[in-house]
């Protein structure tokens, strides 16, 4: 559901940023057939990743990086990032560290989708949410869950345009897209 969101187009070439095991790279392959990947973690991570991956086939269009994205620049060349279930970890000042991170990764016209909790103005809803955020509050350094406004203004600042939400959060399935002009 959420590759038919993202509705990845011509994208030929997905970062997925912290992406774990590589549920969504999987899924991302398999709905297009031309695309490559490459899975940005840390390093056990990775290695998670290349032990699940492999029998599905898809390991020789997936190229495996080692890194943590608040410290290490992001393999380029790009056209699609990913953040899936990342944002709500980091502080704003993290995020807009990311943000810059995936930016540079990105060629010129290419898109970052995030997928996340986003709630409401009043921080209220959806309430899995709000509840979510308290969470973060108590248990990171400065995570928190984050409203499209603030977002939105993250993605400016680090110099992306035309930020949208394109599908609505229930269970952390909100998704905000923007471009790289």
């Amino acid at each position: 559901a959420v590759v038919e969101a993202v509705r990845p187009g011509n994208a030929r070439n997905l970062v997925d940023v912290g992406g774990a095991s590589g549920t969504y790279t999987e899924a991302f392959l398999r709905a297009c057939p031309e695309m490559r990947a490459t899975i940005f973690d840390l390093p056990p991570v990775i290695e998670m990743a290349r032990k699940r991956l492999t029998p599905t086939g898809l390991l020789p269009r997936i190229t495996l990086v080692a890194g943590d994205f608040l410290v290490d620049a992001i393999p380029g060349g790009h056209d699609l990032a990913l953040l899936s279930a990342i944002i709500h970890q980091n502080s704003p000042e993290q995020n807009l560290a990311l943000y810059r991170n995936c930016f540079a990764a990105l060629v010129p016209g290419g898109r970052i989708v995030i997928r996340d909790h986003v709630l409401d103005e009043t921080r209220t809803r959806p309430a899995s949410g709000a509840l979510f955020a308290v969470n973060m509050l108590t248990a990171t350094d400065g995570g928190d869950c984050y409203t499209l406004d603030e977002i939105r203004q993250g993605l400016e600042a680090a110099g992306f345009v035309r930020v949208k939400q394109i599908a609505d959060d229930e269970q952390m399935n909100g998704l905000v897209e923007a471009f790289r002009p």
